[in-house]
C-alpha cells in the first residue's frame, strides 16, 4: 500500500477557540451556541460529543475569537491537558484550550479522530510553556499524519473509512472496559458514602481532625523543574498528569538520573501507602502509591503519609477525593482560571477519622473490586487497541 505523510494544514483547517468575558451576563444569557471546554471531553464513553453543558449567546460569540465548528469536526485539546480528542456531534465552538480540525474533502472524519488519538503523545511532546504546557496552532498545523494513497483521493478515502471502521470496532471493546471501570468506581463511592456518610454533613458524627495531626509526614515537592532525560532509567518523576481519578499512572512518566532522584527525595522517600496529591493543574486529584518503583514528586504535587494507627491509605484517599475536601478547597483555592492550593492550605484540611476497623473493612471491599477489575482486564485489554492502532497507521491492517 502507498502511504504518505501529510501536514495537517494541508488536509485540514486548524482553528482555536476563546472564552467570552464571564462578568458580562448577556454573553451567557442565551442558548445560541454550544461552548466546549477540555473537561467536557475528558470522560466521554464514545468518540462523539453530542452536546455541551454550557452555551454562549450570539453577542458572546461575536465578542470573542471563538469559531463555530461544523458537525463532524475533530476537537483536540491543546492545553490542560493536551491530547483529548472528540468528534463534534453538532455545530459547536470551544474555549482557548483547543486546536480543532475541520477535515478537508480528502480526509475521513472518523479516520482523523483515531489518527489524532494515536498521535496525541507525540503532539503533547511538542508543547511548550514553563507552568502549563500548550501546543501552539502553528505546531499543530505543521504536524504530519499518515494518509493512504495520498495521490488518489477516492482510493484514499475508501481506505481511510475501512481503517476507521476496524479501529471503531476495537475501540468499542475498550470503551466497554472503561464503562465497567466507571461502574466499579461509582459503586465504591456509593459504598464509601453508605459506610461513612456524607463527608460534608458528617451525619454519623465521626471525630474530625486536622490532616497533619493524623499523618506522620506531609511533604511538598521541590518547587523547580527537575532535569529529566529522554531515555529510560529506574527513576520516575510524578507529574500532575500522572494522578487522575484515584489512580497513579506509572506508565507515562518522565525519567531522571540517580543524582536528581536522590536530591528530589531528600525530604522523604515515597513509600507504599503514601497518598500523592495535586495542588494545581488540576487541584485535588489523589492516588495511592502502591509500587516498589523509585518515584519522586514533580512540581505542584505533594504526598501525605497517613499514621496507620489512625487512618488507612484507602480511607484517606476517598476522604481526600470526597465532597468534604472539595468544599474546603473551594474556600481556600485561588486563581481566576486555574485553581491553586498552597502547601500550608493543604496541611489545614480537616478529615473524618472513623474507627480503624471500619476503614479496614472498606479497604477489603475495594481490594476485591480491584482484583476483579484486574482479572477482567485480560478480556478487555487497552494494549490490544493500541497495537491495532499502531498497525493501522503503518499500513499493516
Amino acid at each position: 500500500m502507498s502511504w504518505g505523510q501529510v501536514k495537517l494544514k494541508d488536509c485540514c483547517k486548524v482553528v482555536g477557540g476563546a472564552t467570552p468575558k464571564r462578568e458580562v451576563k448577556e454573553y451567557w444569557d442565551a442558548n445560541d451556541y454550544p461552548w466546549v471546554t477540555p473537561k467536557d471531553i475528558s470522560k466521554l464513553s464514545t468518540p462523539i460529543l453530542e452536546d455541551a453543558p454550557e452555551y454562549i449567546s450570539k453577542k458572546g460569540y461575536k465578542a470573542c475569537a471563538t469559531f463555530l465548528l461544523p458537525k463532524g469536526s475533530v476537537l483536540f485539546t491543546s492545553r490542560a491537558p493536551i491530547g483529548n480528542v472528540a468528534i463534534a456531534g453538532k455545530d459547536m465552538c470551544t474555549n482557548q484550550g483547543f486546536k480543532s480540525l475541520i477535515a478537508g474533502n480528502n480526509v475521513d472524519g472518523l479516520y482523523l479522530y483515531y489518527c489524532m488519538l494515536a498521535h496525541a503523545k507525540k503532539i503533547e511532546a511538542l508543547g511548550n510553556g514553563a507552568t502549563f504546557k500548550e501546543v501552539p496552532k502553528k505546531t499543530v498545523e505543521e504536524f504530519s499524519i499518515p494518509l493512504p494513497y495520498p495521490d488518489d483521493p477516492e482510493k484514499s478515502l475508501k481506505e481511510q473509512k475501512r481503517i476507521a471502521a476496524i479501529l471503531d470496532k476495537a475501540d468499542g471493546i475498550r470503551r466497554k472496559r472503561q464503562q465497567a471501570i466507571q461502574l466499579a468506581d461509582d459503586f465504591l463511592r456509593s459504598v464509601f458514602l453508605d459506610m461513612f456518610g456524607d463527608p460534608v454533613t458528617n451525619p454519623k458524627g465521626w471525630d474530625i481532625h486536622n490532616i497533619e495531626d493524623v499523618c506522620s509526614h506531609i511533604v511538598d515537592c521541590i518547587n523547580k523543574t527537575a532535569k529529566t532525560v529522554d531515555y529510560v532509567t529506574p527513576y520516575k518523576m510524578i507529574r500532575t498528569t500522572n494522578v487522575r481519578n484515584y489512580e497513579l499512572d506509572l506508565e507515562n512518566c518522565r525519567f531522571a538520573e540517580k543524582d536528581v532522584y536522590e536530591k528530589w527525595v531528600s525530604r522523604l522517600v515515597p513509600e507504599k501507602g503514601d497518598i500523592i496529591f495535586t495542588r494545581e493543574a488540576p487541584a485535588g486529584e489523589a492516588a495511592i502509591f502502591n509500587s516498589d518503583e523509585k518515584i519522586f514528586l514533580g512540581q505542584r504535587t505533594m504526598h501525605f503519609r497517613p499514621d496507620q494507627e489512625e487512618l488507612n491509605s484507602c480511607f484517606l484517599l476517598y476522604e481526600m477525593m470526597g465532597g468534604g475536601i472539595k468544599r474546603q478547597m473551594e474556600k481556600m483555592s485561588s486563581g481566576s482560571t486555574v485553581k491553586h492550593l498552597s502547601v500550608p492550605e493543604c496541611k489545614k484540611f480537616k478529615v473524618r477519622v472513623p474507627p480503624l476497623k471500619l476503614q479496614n473493612k472498606f479497604k477489603k471491599i475495594r481490594d476485591k473490586i480491584l482484583e476483579l477489575q484486574h482479572s477482567e482486564s485480560k478480556s478487555y485489554s487497552f494494549p490490544i487497541f493500541d497495537s491495532i492502532s499502531q498497525k493501522a497507521f503503518k499500513g499493516e491492517l
